[in-house]
């Protein structure tokens, strides 16, 4: 019951949690910064903007990615779950 009792108080936080410790994705992340930074470093200043705009849609996306995951993947641990129970 304790984690029912932590989500209910706000103690987990899913969309806080942070993946970026694994080596891939540090090693995703980096090249990706180099390669905008080259981009950037390439381009006029309305051609930036459009950039900052693409990349921010990306991002939106991405979250919105994440979290229909997170309930997908929630909801089958809760089938699970069910199934689980009804065996017993």
């Amino acid at each position: 019951m304790k984690i029912i009792e932590d989500l209910y108080y706000g103690r987990i936080a899913p969309y806080e949690m942070n993946i970026s410790a694994t080596t891939e994705y540090q090693k995703l992340k980096a090249l990706a910064d180099r390669n905008e930074d080259l981009l950037r470093e390439s381009l006029s200043d309305e051609q930036k903007e459009l950039l900052d705009k693409l990349i921010e849609t990306v991002t939106d996306i991405s979250s919105i990615s994440e979290r229909d995951m997170f309930i997908a993947g929630f909801r089958l641990g809760m089938k699970l779950m069910i199934d689980v129970m009804k065996d017993e």
